[in-house]
């Protein structure tokens, strides 16, 4: 089943060698953790680029925006199995 939305979340992200991986993020009074990179695209809007993140734990895909102009996160889809 697949679910749009535009929560703002908390994420936990890491930073290596210029690139940035979230690590985990809360949503819904829940934690998602041991989340696995599946694949990262950017675009710009205006002066804002937004950096788009598909991830999965071990039961649902999730795609994160992360947004350089106020350095927010928003949960924007969730695919359940």
């Amino acid at each position: 089943m697949r679910e749009l939305m535009n929560d703002k979340i908390e994420v936990i992200a890491r930073f290596k060698d210029g690139d940035v991986m979230p690590a985990a993020f809360r949503w819904q009074n829940r934690v998602y953790d041991s989340l696995k990179l599946n694949m990262v695209h950017k675009e710009r809007d205006g002066n804002d680029m937004i950096y788009y993140f598909s991830v999965s734990d071990e039961a649902n895909f999730f795609r994160l925006a992360f947004f350089t102009r106020d350095l927010n996160w928003k949960i924007q889809e969730v695919f359940y199995k």
